[in-house]
């Protein structure tokens, strides 16, 4: 589904009447499944509200639910531990209706009291989700079962928010917490006490085990897991010879290549699908050298060879315009793709003062991630042409993250992929590109980009009921981030991902591309 039908499904269901679920399928006996997952990254804490890089995400979906989620594999909300929500004339006030009978890990309730502490300690956190939950005003507990809340300003997009707020036991909390540590973060970052559908098992420096939580609120069908392992691989070619071998299933975040030679081995498939995000370079505007000059970042991009990079992706990725993608819903009259024009760079590498180059500006990518490092070879020859030198570093990626968290130790240009995680489009713009979303404040802002307008432009559009209103703030937003050349923005990428043919299995759009809810996987009969 496009994600402006999904959005207008959205606000129908929720600005007529509210949404009710389709009632969950009988309980029907089953059998041990086991299911393991590569990825080339664990997870630095296991606090739901922490934990928000993909490989976070990763855990935190498997053992946390939400009042609500995306449907498997796509970008519709539905109904989870909230049965039905109705939203008020204003879009400021939504109220949720609890269901009946579901537990936390510990054995307490999911009750509106949970839901309120839950909201509480994200916002009192401040980190991980918190940028998304930072317009809820109040949330109240009226009754067991239902919980209200009241936003500082309108959203027609806050159902699409509610999936990315786990919901954690406040017996836990109370239970853990001290003088010094009220929120309990302590305990949280080794432990877990969520409802979701699985429970921890094993936390090691490589690997994490869940078992099925006997007393899920659905039932676990023929072929569900019903224990998960998350293995850590930091080269993704490890992860292809064990799926080759068999002893992995799935694989999250790599290339093609890889996953074609991964498809290669007897009983592996490939998965395919769409994908709402844009594999995104950041310029470091904190730097003091060349590169904090508008015209040298914008030397830099025009120098790139985009259609080299496509190729390299053998049809599965298409052209960039910008920070948003394409298919992110309404976005008004669309910027050209972005192409090469060696020409210009070098014109504008002359006005900067720099007609001959002669200056060295560093890329951080991440360590055996192919993709990664095709791009860093392919700049490194596109740059020569200009008589700059371009110096590679490739590194895990949690240390790629604690260098770009530190404005002292961000290289010049850093590879991230940013993807949308709700249906509004500009959500996108909230997580990367926003000054309070600066990497060294848990943000994926790597660019220490800040521009007032695009603040507050950002800030203001989802209060806007009218969709071709929207789209022309949007537009103007896109247009100040590209005007500033905040970012090489290369291509949009497609899930492409090996699989063994076993399975059928969804990865989740809305949490990046190494994403799976196992809950959701089969094992073929």
């Amino acid at each position: 589904m496009k994600l402006r039908h999904a959005m207008v499904a959205l606000l129908g269901c929720t600005l007529v009447a509210g949404c009710t679920e389709v009632a969950p399928p009988s309980d029907q006996a089953h059998s041990d499944v086991s299911a393991v997952f590569s990825n080339i990254a664990q997870t630095k804490t296991l606090d739901p509200h922490i934990a928000f890089s993909s490989e976070g995400t990763l855990y935190v979906r498997q053992a946390y639910d939400s009042l609500l989620e995306y449907e498997p594999g796509g970008i519709t909300v539905q109904a989870a531990l909230a049965t039905e929500w109705k939203v008020s004339a204003d879009s400021r006030t939504y109220t949720l209706t609890l269901r009946d009978g579901a537990t936390f890990h510990d054995g307490s309730p999911v009750d509106a009291e949970a839901v309120r502490t839950s909201i509480e300690r994200i916002q009192a956190i401040n980190q991980g989700p918190a940028n998304l939950a930072r317009d809820i005003a109040s949330v109240t507990a009226p009754d067991t079962r239902t919980v209200v809340f009241t936003l500082e300003q309108p959203d027609v997009f806050f159902p699409g928010i509610l999936p990315k707020l786990p919901i954690v036991s406040k017996k836990a909390i109370d239970t853990h917490k001290t003088a010094a540590d009220p929120w309990a973060k302590d305990w949280f970052a080794t432990n877990e006490a969520g409802a979701g559908a699985y429970t921890l098992v094993s936390h090691t420096a490589n690997e994490i085990r869940f078992k099925a939580y006997d007393k899920y609120w659905r039932p676990f069908e023929p072929g569900t897991p019903t224990s998960v392992t998350l293995r850590t691989d930091p080269d993704a070619t490890t992860a292809v010879q064990l799926m080759c071998q068999g002893k992995v299933d799935m694989i999250g975040g790599i290339g093609p290549d890889q996953t074609d030679q991964a498809a290669a081995c007897p009983g592996v498939k490939t998965i395919q699908q769409t994908q709402y995000g844009v594999r995104t370079v950041f310029f470091n505007q904190q730097t003091s050298g060349p590169p904090a000059d508008v015209r040298v970042r914008k030397a830099i991009a025009l120098a790139f060879d985009y259609q080299s990079y496509l190729d390299y992706f053998k049809g599965k990725a298409y052209p960039a315009n910008g920070p948003l993608p394409a298919n992110a819903g309404k976005l008004g009259t669309p910027y050209p793709d972005v192409a090469r024009d060696l020409d210009q760079a070098k014109r504008l590498l002359a006005e900067a003062g720099y007609p001959d180059g002669k200056f060295t500006v560093s890329y951080l990518g991440i360590k055996g991630l192919a993709w990664a490092e095709f791009f860093g070879t392919l700049l490194q020859q596109n740059l020569q042409e200009l008589g700059v030198t371009l110096k590679q570093t490739f590194v895990p990626w949690p240390q790629m993250v604690s260098l770009q968290s530190n404005p002292e130790t961000a290289h010049d240009l850093a590879l991230l992929s940013v993807n949308m995680v709700t249906n509004d489009p500009t959500a996108m713009l909230k997580s990367a590109y926003v000054t309070s979303a600066w990497a060294d404040k848990g943000g994926s802002n790597w660019g220490y980009y800040s521009n007032e307008k695009v603040d507050d432009l950002t800030a203001s559009v989802s209060t806007v009921q009218d969709e071709n209103q929207r789209a022309e703030i949007i537009h103007e937003i896109l247009g100040e981030i590209i005007a500033d050349q905040v970012a090489v923005w290369l291509m949009r990428p497609s899930i492409y991902q090996p699989v063994l043919e076993k399975w059928d299995v969804k990865y989740e759009p809305m949490d990046n591309n190494v994403m799976v809810r196992f809950y959701f996987a089969r094992l073929k009969s």
